[in-house]
């Protein structure tokens, strides 16, 4: 066949470069569209992500309890991510309690800071902790790795090129466009490494918010001892006052003792400087508990409300283990760790596999008033020649999945120390609290009583009557700190839990002695 004959066919779309073509183009395509066709494809993804960013806030909060719901490991791409304007915050019930769920109870108002300053709630506490600059950035970078997927599943850029040479009086143009295709495989195993990182910075979103609310609660706690401290140091003052006064004149006339006046202005004094001291301390904490919840040095913290008497804890250890496994959010990140490494050492075993270029090209040939025409295909594969940069590879994604191994099982280990370091501290204070709550505050009491009753009469010394009052004071004060100590002991419990922990009050053994109830009709 001629030259002619050749251009001919070509202009008249017959022949074969017309019909490689249209098979090259429709090679091209089938690849694109295998290499799209993970387990969610781009466009469905985009569909989610953006769906996800206008659901309703995670954020899990509750008067006195962290609410963090479980989540699988494998989840991906599967959890919502909140938006920035969605902050409301989920009354409490059960882990995991929505809005929804709670549709039909009245809801709490939102946080304010004129609540802050009359009286601090924990409720308004830990509403405004959950959204501090700490948790905040979490949540961007969580948003920020939902979109590693799309790009690590999409192909390479296309490349096109243009070619314009001379050659023997004849001007040749040449246009190319070439498109590279990874051995299959490649792409799902880095949009698998795209999910996990997107599950670990979901897991650490969590985590702000949980170590948030649980450093909300210790300062809170905190102030809250200061407050009932600075209470009960200005009764005692008052009695000191008061005793000052019996010491000075006294029921007997024309007596007076001067070294107990003294021991008794001496003690009012000190507790004129624990208040002072008090004062600072709450300076000092209410910074803290500001810094946590991101507020301005501005904002007034008010007094702490009440709240109620620990009780004895019921749960066993061993069912505590289970908790901290089944939600502590670092040891479910370590978890989702290995699965990232063990991706990548498969996707290093795949890198030496050569990847497909596949492409057209068209060539415009000029002589003279003729023009010629030609179409070609390009096939190639890439020759992974350096094979010390892909065993380099492989050997780096070996040893790193061992580190990944190796940390889950360093923070396994942790939690369990950080478990049973909390625990015996949650148990301690809890006894502290029935100890000083049940005993030694009422004997303490009526010892008071009774020096008072019996200086009046004349049968005891004010030094006896200044130095119950001092044991009094101190008593109270274990209290109070016994009872801080077991609630900031319950918020680092469920900072190692990773969720929700309902105190319930131990159920009393029954009494073998006691009748067994009687059966409806009887007497």
């Amino acid at each position: 066949m001629t030259r002619r004959n050749r251009v001919q066919n070509v202009r008249s779309g017959g022949g074969r470069p017309r019909v490689g073509l249209l098979v090259i183009v429709m090679a091209c395509l089938s690849a694109v569209g295998c290499a799209r066709l993970a387990p969610t494809s781009e466009s469905r993804l985009q569909a989610e992500v953006a769906g996800e960013l206008e659901r309703a806030d995670p954020r899990p909060l509750a008067e006195a309890s962290l609410q963090l719901p479980p989540k699988g490991r494998n989840s991906g791409q599967d959890a919502p991510v909140p938006s920035r304007t969605d902050r409301a915050a989920r009354r409490p019930g059960t882990a995991g309690a929505s809005r929804a769920e709670t549709a039909g109870t009245p809801q709490e108002p939102e946080p304010s800071l004129d609540q802050l300053a009359e009286k601090t709630s924990l409720v308004t506490v830990l509403g405004l902790a959950a959204q501090n600059p700490e948790a905040e950035a979490a949540l961007h970078r969580w948003r920020a790795a939902t979109q590693k997927r799309p790009q690590a599943m999409t192909l390479p850029d296309p490349r096109v090129e243009a070619t314009s040479f001379y050659v023997r009086d004849r001007d040749r143009y040449m246009l190319s466009v070439t498109q590279d295709i990874p051995y299959p495989g490649k792409l799902i195993l880095a949009g698998r490494i795209a999910d996990r990182e997107a599950e670990i910075a979901r897991l650490r979103y969590q985590a702000a918010i949980r170590d948030a609310l649980s450093a909300a609660k210790e300062a809170y706690f905190e102030l809250y001892y200061i407050d009932r401290a600075q209470a009960v140091t200005r009764e005692i003052r008052d009695l000191y006052d008061r005793y000052a006064a019996l010491a000075v004149g006294g029921n007997a006339v024309g007596r007076t003792n001067l070294p107990e006046t003294f021991r008794a202005e001496s003690q009012r004094a000190q507790l004129g400087y624990d208040l002072v001291l008090l004062e600072e301390m709450r300076r000092a904490e209410s910074a803290r508990l500001r810094a946590v919840l991101g507020l301005p040095a501005t904002v007034a913290i008010g007094v702490t409300e009440d709240v109620a008497d620990p009780v004895e804890i019921a749960d066993p250890f061993d069912r505590l283990r289970e908790l901290a496994t089944l939600y502590n959010q670092d040891l479910a990140a370590a978890g989702v760790d290995v699965e990232r490494a063990q991706a990548q050492r498969d996707l290093a075993r795949r890198a030496p596999i050569p990847d497909l270029m596949i492409g057209t090209n068209y060539t415009r040939m000029v002589d003279g008033m003729e023009k010629d025409h030609t179409a070609g295909v390009t096939v190639g594969l890439t020759i992974p020649l350096w094979f010390g940069k892909y065993r380099a590879q492989n050997r780096e994604a070996v040893e790193m999945l061992a580190a990944a191994q190796a940390e889950e099982d360093a923070q396994r280990l942790k939690v369990d120390a950080d478990l049973a370091s909390t625990y015996f501290s949650l148990s301690n204070s809890s006894r502290l609290v029935r100890l000083y709550h049940n005993t030694l505050l009422p004997q303490a009491r009526q010892a008071l009583q009774s020096a008072e009753e019996l200086y009046r009469q004349g049968n005891a010394s004010m030094a006896a009557v200044l130095e119950t009052t001092a044991t009094v004071h101190n008593f109270e004060l274990a209290r109070l700190r016994a009872t801080a100590d077991f609630y900031q002991n319950m918020a680092r419990l469920e900072r190692v839990l990773g969720t929700a922990f309902q105190l319930k009050p131990r159920t009393p053994a029954p009494d073998a002695n006691a009748a067994p109830p009687a059966k409806e009709g009887q007497p």
